[in-house]
């Protein structure tokens, strides 16, 4: 059976240089299945309006080997959707760059405070930078605490995004194995 992939953009939407649209890219060449959907208002979300967009994307697409990689906001989301949809199936989770908090940008303090949930026998990972320029390391490490799963940080990685991290490699080889 092939693996379903399933990529989150954060706010403002999706970007041609960020290394989700690479990955897209790079799986789709290698004839996976990718959704990678545009949520509505990118630039305004409303968590209510993503999470039933996301849910109506997902209700023929998706199986028990699902791989998510979620980005900034997408990683909060994704946190909202499976408290909202607890019975969703993953094989694994990248969460990466995930805010802990609203980092003081009012258009999406919609999406949080985060749900309170355990996510230890579950395949997931948090990725983060060590000089994020919206999330501090020390609330990378809490939230990973608090979700009780693994963290990763990379060295002066920034926000995770482009143009720094447009074709990253390492996520292509982790998504696939």
């Amino acid at each position: 059976m092939t693996t379903n992939f399933l990529l989150l953009h954060g706010y403002g939407g999706k970007h041609i240089e960020h290394w989700q649209t690479y990955l897209a890219n790079s799986l789709k060449e290698q004839n996976q299945t990718v959704v990678y959907p545009d949520f509505p208002n990118p630039d305004m979300p409303k968590l209510d309006l993503w999470l039933d967009f996301l849910h109506e994307t997902l209700k023929n697409n998706i199986n028990d080997k699902l791989v998510v990689a979620t980005h900034s906001l997408g990683c909060s989301f994704w946190l909202q959707y499976i408290s909202r949809y607890p019975n969703t199936q993953t094989k694994k989770v990248f969460l990466v760059s995930p805010p802990l908090n609203d980092c003081g940008i009012m258009e999406i303090a919609d999406f949080f405070p985060l749900p309170n949930l355990n996510l230890s026998k579950k395949d997931y990972q948090i990725i983060g930078s060590s000089n994020d320029n919206f999330i501090l390391k020390e609330e990378f490490e809490t939230l990973a605490k608090q979700l009780n799963v693994p963290l990763k940080i990379i060295p002066n990685a920034g926000h995770i995004n482009a143009p720094m991290y447009g074709n990253w490699e390492w996520m292509n080889n982790e998504c696939l194995s």
